[in-house]
């Protein structure tokens, strides 16, 4: 009689999936690089669940609930539409059962069969998996990542104790934007109930929404890592979340960007991300200028490979790069507002192949810029035809399109670096200080600090590149791990901890391009040159 049933059992579940119509969703995952990946899947509705987190009725961060009552209309057109199309959906707003009880969503979380197999574990938060293990954790969350204005959040904290909430765990229950559907949906917050619930319905399929991302979407006996770890098919929808995070700590960016740095390391580390366009069209879901938070400089860079910085970005993509160096140091002086950097540098890029090929992109469609520092030269004194004329020309050209663009900006031409102690390419900066002389601009000059630090060590600040063909047989096998493919494959290293092995052989340390030392003593001194002159300027508007 058992293998009848369950022999019928099988049969209406595969009459069921040909009269399905399947969900076509597009997932986005990362390599540990950070290029994103896409893959496009089909899924069956009726192994489907959607699992909405922790979306309260109050919370103690006064932000985090201006950003989830905004965010939680979008939210019910998702679970609207998804439960018409099959989706089972489950309400887990944790530590808020009592208002729920004796509900038949309820119940069916409670009365859900007990699953054949129960993960070990599964009723507890999970802070780690394996993949993450070696990462650096993007974000800062020890102070509990609170980013109200202190003088408002105790004004909030005040007003929930006036209603008879503690003002640390004001929640009660689910916010009422989200519609539940006692006879389809269920409602609990136990990985145990939940994991039955889902075995019960053999749904391999799981999407996490809600918040906080960093903290019980992820770690939740019912989030993300649980999920992924058990066995589930489980995608975070990127743009229904949100993160608790704090802008005045590590790695001192906007919110906004803290949960991006979030998300990015969710698809590299734990599973991958889908939008909730995909389910009600239009676009994906962002949040307003309301919730932005503090008005925050913009600096932009322009300049070639030794401003992108693409190879220690690809070896090293978890350590800070240029852009976050120069803005964690700026950081560091609290008299100074915050600061975004967007790093639009291009390995072997000229002006002439910027103001041709990605200018409107890259550069006129950045936020109004209050600081642009630009550095070329290097690639167009080789690449440009006529470079004593046309250097200048096409210099003057980007000045004249950036002060149309970004009319605010204090534009800051710099010197190239140079590559050794005895070349500060005087051939290129002394047209980069023309320039800046008949523009009236304020030059800055990276040359005397790094060739300072060249002389500590003419090696430390440069990463080895060198042609694999060029290292002999015999030491073939120390460079195997480091080798870049290609059609002439490379071995590439970030610092001198080879030089012992391949130090003898001819232009081994001949790149001259920074490695992170070399990357952050641009920044540092960037930093340097910069915040004094932001202090002067934030003193002429007073």
């Amino acid at each position: 009689m058992r293998l009848l049933l369950s022999s019928l059992l099988l049969l209406s579940l595969h009459v069921l999936a040909q009269e399905e119509k399947p969900l076509s969703l597009t997932l986005q995952s990362r390599a540990p690089s950070g290029k994103a990946a896409l893959v496009k899947e089909q899924w069956l509705p009726s192994r489907t669940a959607i699992i909405v987190c922790d979306m309260w009725d109050a919370h103690h961060c006064k932000n985090a609930v201006t950003r989830e009552v905004e965010m939680a209309p979008r939210m019910n057109e998702v679970l609207e539409k998804a439960r018409k199309d099959g989706v089972f959906i489950i309400h887990a707003p944790s530590s808020c059962m009592q208002p729920y009880e004796g509900t038949p969503a309820r119940d069916r979380a409670k009365s859900a069969p007990t699953a054949a197999r129960l993960p070990d574990k599964i009723a507890e938060w999970c802070k780690q998996i394996p993949a993450e293990e070696m990462a650096v954790y993007p974000l800062d969350q020890t102070d509990g990542g609170e980013d109200d204005d202190p003088a408002e959040h105790a004004a909030w904290a005040q007003s929930l104790t006036a209603k008879g909430l503690n003002a640390k765990a004001p929640w009660k229950k689910q916010i009422d934007v989200l519609r539940i559907d006692q006879e389809k949906d269920a409602i609990s917050d136990s990985g145990v109930e939940i994991w039955n619930l889902l075995e019960s319905r053999h749904i391999d399929n799981v999407i996490l929404m809600g918040v906080h991302l960093n903290m019980c979407v992820s770690g939740r006996p019912f989030g993300l890592r649980q999920m992924e770890k058990n066995g589930k098919h489980v995608v975070l929808m990127r743009d229904l979340t949100d993160t608790m995070y704090n802008p005045a700590r590590w790695p001192f960016v906007s919110h906004v960007r803290g949960t991006e740095l979030f998300v990015a390391h969710v698809e590299k580390r734990i599973c991958p991300t889908l939008t909730s366009d995909q389910f009600i069209g239009g676009k994906p879901f962002v949040y307003s200028d309301a919730t932005a938070g503090k008005k925050r400089l913009q600096i932009i860079l322009l300049g070639d490979s030794t401003t992108e910085a693409s190879i220690p970005k690809k070896l090293a993509p978890d350590e800070p790069q240029i852009e976050d160096t120069l803005r964690i140091k700026l950081a560091a002086e609290a008299d100074l507002p915050p600061t975004d950097v967007y790093n639009e540098g291009v390995s072997g890029e000229t002006i002439r192949r910027l103001l041709d090929t990605r200018y409107d992109k890259a550069v006129k469609t950045k936020p109004q810029a209050d600081y642009i520092f630009i550095r070329y030269g290097i690639n167009d004194r080789s690449k440009r035809e006529k470079f004593e004329e046309n250097f200048p020309k096409d210099f003057h050209e980007l000045l004249t399109r950036l002060r149309a663009d970004h009319p605010k900006a204090m534009l800051i031409p710099m010197t190239v670096i140079p590559y050794v102690v005895d070349s500060p390419r005087p051939e290129i900066n002394d047209f980069v200080r023309q320039v800046a002389k008949e523009e009236k601009l304020q030059l800055f000059d990276i040359v005397p600090r790094y060739l300072a630090e060249l002389k500590k060590g003419p090696d430390m600040l440069n990463y080895r590149r060198f042609p694999l063909a060029k290292i002999p047989e015999n030491l073939r096998a120390f460079a195997t791990p480091y080798i870049q493919p290609g059609t002439e494959p490379t071995v590439v290293v970030l610092d001198n901890h080879l030089d012992g092995i391949f130090g003898h052989l001819p232009g081994w340390t001949g790149d001259r391009h920074p490695n992170l030392a070399g990357y952050n003593v641009i920044a540092d001194e960037t930093a340097k040159w910069l915040a004094p002159v932001i202090r002067a300027k934030l003193a002429e508007k007073k």
